[in-house]
């Protein structure tokens, strides 16, 4: 599932990526702490088919929708010539929208 945690991640920085955006280290950090607790709940309950995988996926893009909206409504701006930077702020109001499962 090691692989399955790694493509929830690279889906998280192609979306954000896709709004402009990329995640400070620190938010990204707890991003990927975040998909790897959901994907041990996953194995925990034995929830790993193609469907389960879809769920997952669809859950994740509204969590890093919300956080993109989250960091819009902010106002974040971004240094020329870079990404606006998703915080951990984002991240915290994002998971208002759990539970969403696996994450949370």
């Amino acid at each position: 599932m090691q692989n399955f945690e790694n493509r929830l991640w690279a889906t998280s920085v192609q979306l954000a990526g896709e709004a402009g955006m990329e995640f400070t280290v620190p938010c990204s950090r707890n991003v990927q702490d975040l998909l790897a607790a959901g994907v041990k709940d996953m194995l925990r309950e034995k929830r790993v088919s193609e469907e389960d995988l879809e769920q997952a996926d669809a859950s994740l893009s509204r969590l890093v929708g919300e956080m993109v909206r989250v960091t819009r409504q902010l106002g974040s701006n971004a240094l020329s010539g870079e990404k606006i930077k998703i915080r951990e702020g984002a991240l915290v109001q994002a998971k208002e929208l759990c539970p969403l499962w696996p994450f949370g």
